[in-house]
């Protein structure tokens, strides 16, 4: 019974061990991928023009709500 529980405590702190360097390997990973997409994603040349345009639609009403008219109140 000594040694079934000598083994269990070998094999847990072996899992510990390569765990953590396993954990802190893919968070260091993750880090570098997340910090290549970011320079993907703001990578500009110098002199390149963009122009970011709103391509929602800024109507007050939807098409099928019928004829909208525009009004001023008279006093």
């Amino acid at each position: 019974m000594l040694r079934f529980l000598l083994v269990l405590l070998i094999i847990y702190l072996i899992i510990r061990i390569f765990s953590r360097y396993f954990i802190r390997r893919y968070a260091k990973n993750m880090q570098q991928n997340f910090e290549d997409r970011q320079n993907r994603y703001n990578k500009k040349k110098e002199g390149d023009v963009t122009i970011k345009t709103n391509s929602a639609n800024n109507k007050k009403f939807k098409k099928d709500e019928g004829d909208y008219v525009d009004f001023e109140e008279i006093k």
